[in-house]
């Protein structure tokens, strides 16, 4: 069989994965990964400043850090909580700059916040997404649902990666399309309980954190054969409730269309259900406590959940939250190399 070739888990299920970074639907490199320090995401200072379109240098002297943007600057010195904008105080940040490895690492969300981006966190999957000002709205699909005083009570947005191939139009119809039925979903299931959890909140005198649902299509792989994209979104729905949700799309570079995995290896969908019956099995032996009692139960039943996508290496196989596993296990999934 094909898929008989290795495979490589790409992340224990249960383990930290690393930080990933996007900005508008762009994953940022970086020398130095992303470290947490007392709660608070620190990045590569000059990476982080050119992915949100800033100039950025550095003073050794007094260990000073400036960039500019559209005519402003900002300010920041390592070891200082200050953040200045144009000269003036605009943010204290709870931990400061500071050296690592040789490399400035910065609070991500201080300095994505001094640009007015939108930053959020996924603390399953250690993913931070950012929306520049700048962000194309046509490279998005976004909705609202307001309360009777024209307050927003929930919000979605889906933002998609730019391809680059001559199909990339045909390619986002389909991408859009989802996300649309995506934001419908989103709104049905929870619009109600929002409007209705800001009016008691707004009654009894308190504080109201809207609902949202914020995610984006990645390129994982694009060549002049195959391009694929992985959708990741994840929600809030009130109190400590969050909802997660993933997707993915795999399309031709030669004419644009759709590919299923029986369109990119030979092995009968038999041959196909006996390997992920293996490989999910072999995840659930690691750590059968991080796996719901009858976890491969369920995994026998949901093989019509498991979705691909590929890599630069290989495919990628996974599985939604609370298939097999709780859900803050997160979405279950492993990589195997494969060379197409």
């Amino acid at each position: 069989m094909a898929l008989t070739v290795s495979f490589l888990f790409a992340t224990s299920a249960f383990a930290h994965p690393p930080i990933n970074v996007y900005v508008d639907s762009q994953a940022v490199s970086f020398d130095q990964a992303p470290i947490i320090i007392n709660d608070r995401t620190l990045v590569p200072m000059r990476a982080i400043f050119q992915a949100l379109g800033s100039e950025v240098s550095w003073y050794e002297p007094t260990k000073t850090v400036t960039s500019t943007k559209d005519g402003d600057s900002f300010v920041l010195v390592i070891g200082q909580t200050g953040l200045y904008k144009n000269g003036q105080l605009v943010y204290s940040m709870d931990v400061p700059a500071q050296i690592v490895n040789d490399r400035t690492m910065v609070p991500v969300r201080a300095i994505a916040e001094a640009f007015d981006a939108e930053v959020n966190w996924d603390s399953v999957g250690y993913v931070i997404t950012i929306f520049s000002a700048e962000d194309a709205t046509q490279n998005s699909y976004s909705t609202t649902v307001e309360a009777e005083d024209g307050t927003v009570v929930l919000s979605y947005k889906m933002s998609l990666a730019q391809s680059s191939n001559q199909y990339a139009a045909q390619m986002e119809k389909v991408l859009l399309a989802e996300a649309e039925e995506l934001a419908k979903d989103f709104v049905n299931t929870y619009g109600a309980k929002a409007k209705k959890d800001y009016e008691g909140a707004k009654a009894a005198g308190n504080s109201f954190a809207p609902y949202y649902s914020v995610g984006s299509y990645e390129i994982t792989r694009e060549d002049s054969a195959l391009v694929s994209f992985y959708g990741t979104s994840t929600g809030y729905t009130g109190g400590s409730e969050t909802v997660r949700s993933c997707s993915s799309h795999t399309f031709s570079a030669k004419n644009g269309k759709e590919q299923k995995l029986s369109d990119l290896i030979d092995d009968s969908q038999k041959e196909i259900e006996a390997f992920w019956s293996t490989s999910f099995g072999t995840l659930i032996d690691e750590k059968p406590t991080g796996f719901y009692s009858d976890a491969k139960k369920r995994l026998e039943k949901c093989m019509d959940k498991v979705g691909f996508y590929l890599t630069a290496d290989g495919i990628a196989f996974y599985l939604p939250p609370e298939t097999i596993a709780p859900k803050e296990a997160g979405i279950i999934s492993f990589t195997m190399k494969y060379e197409f």
